[in-house]
């Protein structure tokens, strides 16, 4: 297995034969995690979209639609981006459309890609033995922030690449698995020197990063299916 990590959107389009590769998205604050989040909580798919304009296209198809730009809920949208917003009763069964500044754009960008599948922290050792089980050549793709790379993406793609052994590592993955490791054990504190966490902190929204940074707590791995992103 091979592993490179995409450490900025503008960087995918010098990724080699991705229909033979796996792409994990990763938008940990907070795409990604919302996105496992609603899965776990029983949502029948979900669909991602990059557009606000083609997610209010959903609004009257009895969709629930999901949005944020620059960290703000979407007036006239039913829930935002923070994982708080998508509860059991009120997700279960149902299909929802997200949109957000970076993760979404990121799924729609792989979508060629042998496979396509969410990371979080939340299930970290679900996406780790299901790439083990497939033995296939991976992309860790952070989404980042407006094309730039932020520290959140990066620790997840180090802590991602540390539990996959007898792997080729390229020099990206090799610097966020460095990072990672000197990052201690407490997520949550070494994220209060990044530049997203000022930003959330500053929309009060301090914890939606706190969820976002527990580790194991589901063991399902969102996955795109014909545009759909189910429970894989």
């Amino acid at each position: 297995m091979r592993i490179e990590t995409i450490l900025s959107p503008l960087l995918f389009k010098n990724i080699d034969s991705i229909e033979k590769k796996i792409v994990v998205v990763i938008d940990i604050l907070r795409a990604s995690s919302t996105i496992t989040t609603i899965i776990d909580h029983g949502a029948e798919a979900l669909i991602a979209v990059v557009d606000e304009a083609n997610a209010s296209k959903y609004k009257n198809k009895d969709y629930l639609i999901g949005g944020e730009r620059n960290g703000e809920t979407i007036s006239g949208f039913d829930f935002g981006n923070s994982p708080f917003h998508y509860k059991k009763n009120l997700v279960k069964d149902k299909t929802i459309v997200l949109t957000t500044t970076n993760g979404t754009r990121c799924v729609e960008m792989s979508s060629n890609a042998s496979d396509v599948i969410i990371g979080s922290f939340l299930n970290l050792s679900a996406v780790a033995n299901y790439l083990k089980n497939k033995n296939k050549d991976v992309v860790l793709f952070c989404a980042g922030w407006k094309n730039k790379v932020n520290l959140e993406d990066s620790l997840f793609a180090g802590a991602l690449a540390k539990k996959l052994t007898n792997t080729h590592l390229d020099d990206s993955t090799l610097l966020c698995m460095d990072a990672f490791e000197m990052s201690g054990k407490d997520l949550f504190k070494t994220l209060q020197k990044s530049n997203h966490f000022q930003r959330l902190e500053k929309k009060g929204v301090i914890k939606d990063i706190e969820y976002c940074c527990k580790l194991d707590t589901t063991n399902i791995v969102p996955i795109l299916k014909d545009g759909l992103i189910v429970r894989g």
